[in-house]
């Protein structure tokens, strides 16, 4: 999904909801994909009022742009009858949940544990928050050194490179290629072993109850999609459940690699 067409379908979701004209202001693709969501919205509403805001229009009931960092997990809000829904925008297709460096990663599994009853956190779980919240966010790919050496300034090639070679420890393929998979396995089998914590890690990705709780109106409570307009709630999550995959992957931006834990949904 590219993220210009994600933030078209935002807006576009509210115009059809506001009664909007918005033909020529966005491709056919996401007028479809509007016009379903907010389909999905008034059939939820029944025949309850409607109203709609980006979460950048601080006319909203929050009365702010809705900012959070890294980022707010709600895009649009609805006021359905008097009940105010925080909703994060997912397009047709394979859905991401959540995607964040170290740090970030670390922060979520530590806010999913807090949302489990017995809050002392296993000597495993300490270990795999550990090792996110190391993992590197600067490295290079083979791939990418090309362009670093031609686009590069010195002080960036001596970062990465010295006789023509990447650096062993910055190295992204070497890095992957030592540290993924143990991580991997032990962040599966975990995950795969408790039901419990992966409920509330699924729960915290969508909807950043913990991790933005200081942030006003920055916490999801729904999803709405071409799909469905659903509350976030252990029956949603429970739903999912099946259709979740865990990955490491690489998140490059301007030919530089961060390793990057993601949530995808089938």
């Amino acid at each position: 999904m590219a993220a210009s067409e994600g933030v078209d379908l935002e807006f576009a979701i509210v115009d059809h909801l506001r009664m909007n004209t918005s033909i020529g202001k966005y491709s056919s693709k996401i007028e479809d994909q509007a016009k379903k969501c907010a389909e999905h919205v008034l059939t939820f509403a029944k025949n309850k009022k409607v109203e709609a805001w980006h979460s950048d229009d601080s006319t909203n009931p929050f009365k702010i742009g809705i900012y959070a960092k890294p980022e707010p997990k709600t895009d649009v809000v609805f006021k359905i009858g008097n009940t105010i829904y925080t909703a994060s925008v997912k397009m047709a297709g394979p859905v991401q949940l959540a995607s964040g460096q170290g740090v970030s990663t670390a922060d979520l599994f530590e806010a999913a544990a807090q949302h489990l009853n017995n809050k002392t956190k296993s000597k495993v779980l300490e270990s795999i928050i550990n090792e996110l919240r190391i993992m590197p966010t600067r490295l290079l790919s083979e791939s990418n050194k090309p362009r670093i050496l031609s686009e590069g300034k010195q002080k960036l090639i001596d970062e990465f490179i010295k006789n023509g070679k990447v650096i062993n420890d910055k190295n992204y393929d070497v890095w992957l290629k030592n540290n993924k998979p143990l991580l991997m396995s032990k962040l599966l089998d975990y995950v795969e072993s408790d039901r419990d914590f992966k409920t509330a890690l699924l729960y915290e990705a969508m909807t950043g109850e913990k991790t933005l709780s200081q942030y006003k109106g920055a916490v999801a409570n729904s999803i709405i999609s071409p799909k469905g307009f659903y509350q976030i709630n252990d029956q949603y999550v429970n739903s999912i459940f099946s259709r979740v995959k865990f990955d490491i992957r690489g998140k490059s931006r301007g030919g530089i690699t961060g390793v990057a834990f993601r949530i995808d949904l089938k």
